[in-house]
């Protein structure tokens, strides 16, 4: 095939929209087999930055004035080109009726283009078009019209009229020169910028057009409905040397507001505090130094908030007293001390592949709060009177003062639930584990005898070398250690809601609402189709959902079945008002045991403590607790979402490093769920999982038979389904944006 880059320039300027490959192959006339050359011929039209690529279409890369909607070459008006924007409207946003109403509230932009806008009070997010977002980025706080509803099931629509305060003002970006002026655009395809004016003029350095660097936004011009300044920033530094790994990560802390760095009040805050945590008996603290406390966490883990003890109840037959010991960060971290600020801006901790983003100074999060062996330190504990059913029959909580005895793995500690070689040698220590698995394993009984949803997920795991190099993923289910810690913090967590909403305490609550009735219904024929006889929509019931994912259990498509359950699933929030937890079959839920590095945490400890000091005498006068609202609690839901988002793009950036080697190289793979939208692997033998487009086929064209969960094809009337076996070949990585792209080779045998 000769050459084609001016003829696939030509025809993408005249066509306008964006393209798929094959779509772009029919207008050319090209034939199947020259496939695997237009898309080498389309990559290299990308690097030149003559076109562009969103997800797996393409489309001309136009000039600046032409993106930002703007005739440049109008003479007399350059002036005006470079300082101000005119957001045209539609003909469709014309033609829309304001509400008259306005509303305030956080922006989320979706990488498709459209994006929501969060209003709090527990209403449904405003949908945003891509047309109607002005220059507004993740996270920002704006102004919106709310467009007048079309339908009772119509969703809620509006326009950004004015961004209010930016989440953030670094932006990486790209320099581009012209002789009239320098731009910036950014790296983060999603970011809602098309470029930056760079405001500097004599004192710019010398840098060249393509060079990486580091922009702060400038404070935008007055805004009005019809006027968008536009941006304007300042280059702060080059970002030379800096590698595609390095630059991929840093677009993932930028995308989802990761905040690294900590004001310098909060760390002279936390220097303030002694090293030291002494036992001062007249404290009003319950000594609980002579119980034999562990914590049993990750190996890599650093932050270690719980520690556990079980012991016989003597007034009850077969019973267990168990205690909950959870760090006493509220004793550090005073409402609206320097430290709280910021944790309350990050909401969370952020757990990468190598290492963690922590929500707290690493001088208690390390340190002064980590329940450390053989040290003192200060807890908030819940004690439980549990019978040999199961049934907690008696609490109490108090501020404490622990020594754990010993820091134990899951990996040490599942090896001796299961009957393989541990480390552990300690006779008395063994003893106390295995009473505590014996309550954990009643816990966990009772809470399935309820209904709590027994899904059952791998969690992808890195694996390294001595050298800390990656060589492979694997994949592990939860262990008898790991369920033996979660039963004994699920039981405190439901334990401590009980005692908030018995107490009217402000606090803030895990929500866990029903699944959605449609997205079940719109499932039923696909499980009729694999033998699931149970009417979906009757699910309201946890133990009926149950029952479900035992029928499916022994199915070859139980995986992509369960994760299509799964989604039906509501989210879960924090509000200030308990509606208990669908997912867990629980009345009461809320969030007591990790305050290191959850905010929600830190909220119920405070109200605890508050009423504790109450009932001791210790406080006097009015309480001092801050404003506990749905602000609040929307906060911290948003920052979860963004930091369980950084994190899995977090994890396909090492995919993309692992294979970036590899480029050329063809894999086996087998296919393991399949959707409208292409289908996802596994790559052997790295055992790594990643989503391959439709165009990635190019023997025929697929459609996605929804009932039989399996893409057929249009011509030949081949079946691609979970199972079937394939030869793919990687194509390209970029670690920039997280990319793998490989194209399908050749059909195998099935696995199944």
């Amino acid at each position: 095939m000769k050459s084609n880059k001016k003829a696939i320039l030509r025809m993408l300027e005249k066509q306008g929209d964006s393209l798929s490959v094959k779509q772009i192959r029919g207008s050319l006339g090209l034939k199947k087999a020259a496939t695997a050359k237009l898309k080498a011929e389309l990559l290299k039209l990308i690097k030149a930055g003559k076109i562009a690529k969103h997800g797996t279409r393409y489309q001309k890369s136009q000039e600046l004035t032409e993106r930002t909607g703007l005739k440049a070459k109008i003479k007399g008006n350059r002036e005006k080109v470079k300082n101000e924007l005119i957001w045209k409207q539609t003909p469709e946003r014309r033609q829309r009726r304001s509400s008259g109403k306005t509303e305030t509230g956080y922006f989320t932009r979706n990488p498709k283009g459209f994006g929501f806008v969060a209003i709090g009070g527990g209403r449904p997010d405003v949908f945003i078009g891509e047309h109607e977002q002005g220059f507004a980025m993740e996270g920002d706080l704006v102004e919106i019209e709310v467009f007048r509803k079309r339908g009772f099931r119509s969703k809620q629509k509006g326009e950004i009229i004015k961004v209010l305060e930016r989440a953030s003002r670094e932006i990486l970006a790209r320099l581009k020169r012209t002789k009239r002026e320098t731009v910036a655009v950014p790296v983060h395809r999603n970011s809602g910028l098309p470029f930056l004016r760079i405001a500097q003029k004599d004192d710019l350095p010398e840098l060249e057009s393509g060079t990486l660097v580091e922009v702060e936004l400038l404070e935008e011009k007055k805004q009005t409905k019809k006027t968008f300044p536009a941006p304007c920033g300042r280059v702060l530094r080059a970002l030379e040397n800096t590698s595609d790994h390095e630059l991929g990560f840093q677009l993932i802390l930028n995308e989802n507001l990761i905040r690294t760095e900590y004001p310098a009040e909060a760390l002279a805050h936390v220097n303030n505090f002694s090293q030291q945590v002494r036992f001062d008996a007249s404290s009003g603290r319950r000594d609980l130094r002579d119980l034999d406390f562990v914590t049993i966490d990750g190996k890599s883990a650093r932050d270690f908030d719980d520690a556990v003890c079980v012991i016989p109840d003597k007034d009850s037959s077969g019973g267990f007293r168990l205690f909950v010991a959870i760090a006493d960060v509220a004793h550090y971290v005073q409402p609206e001390d320097p430290v709280d600020q910021e944790a309350l801006l990050r909401g969370t901790s952020v757990y990468f592949p190598t290492h963690a983003v922590p929500m707290l100074p690493e001088g208690l999060s390390n340190n002064l709060c980590s329940l450390r062996p053989q040290v003192n330190r200060l807890t908030l504990t819940c004690e439980m009177r549990i019978t040999a059913e199961g049934e907690v029959v008696g609490y109490s909580l108090s501020e404490s003062v622990i020594r754990s005895r010993a820091r134990l793995i899951y990996e040490d500690v599942a090896d001796l639930l299961e009957g393989r070689t541990s480390s552990i040698r300690d006779p008395e220590l063994q003893t106390n584990i295995r009473k505590m698995h014996k309550l954990a394993k009643i816990l966990e009984r009772k809470r399935i005898q309820r209904g709590a949803v027994q899904f059952s997920f791998a969690e992808e795991v890195f694996e390294f070398d001595a050298d800390q190099q990656m060589t492979g993923v694997g994949r592990i289910y939860q262990s008898s250690a790991m369920k033996l810690i979660e039963q004994f913090m699920l039981e405190a967590n439901e334990t401590v809601a009980r005692h908030c909403v018995k107490n009217k305490m402000p606090a803030l609550y895990r929500v866990h609402e029903r699944p959605d009735m449609r997205k079940l219904q719109k499932l039923q024929q696909t499980f009729f189709r694999f033998g699931v006889r149970t009417p979906l929509a009757k699910l309201a019931d946890p133990r009926q959902f149950n029952a479900v994912i035992e029928q499916i259990q022994e199915l070859p498509h139980f995986d992509q079945l369960q994760v299509l359950l799964l989604r039906t699933m509501a989210l879960a929030v924090y509000q200030t008002t308990n509606k208990g937890h669908f997912g867990l079959a629980a009345e009461y839920y809320a969030h007591f045991t990790s305050p290191i590095r959850r905010y929600p945490d830190l909220v119920v400890h405070r109200a605890i403590k508050d009423m504790l000091h109450q009932d001791q005498g210790l406080r006097t006068g009015k309480r001092t607790l801050p404003q506990v609202n749905s602000e609040m609690a929307e906060q911290c839901s948003q920052q979860e979402r963004r930091a369980e988002k950084a994190e899995r793009q977090s994890i396909d950036l090492m995919k993309v490093d692992f294979l970036a080697p590899h480029a050329g190289q063809t894999f086996q793979a087998v296919v393991i769920s399949v959707d409208s939208q292409g289908f996802r692997v596994n790559l052997e033998p790295h055992g790594l999982e990643w989503f391959l487009p439709l165009d990635s086929m190019h023997d025929d064209s697929y459609i996605f038979d929804e009932e039989r969960l399996s893409l057929q094809g249009r011509r030949k009337n081949r079946t691609l389904q979970a199972g079937q076996r394939l030869e793919i070949r990687l194509l390209r990585a970029d670690p920039i944006h997280r990319i793998l792209e490989f194209d399908v080779e050749r059909w195998l045998s099935n696995k199944y």
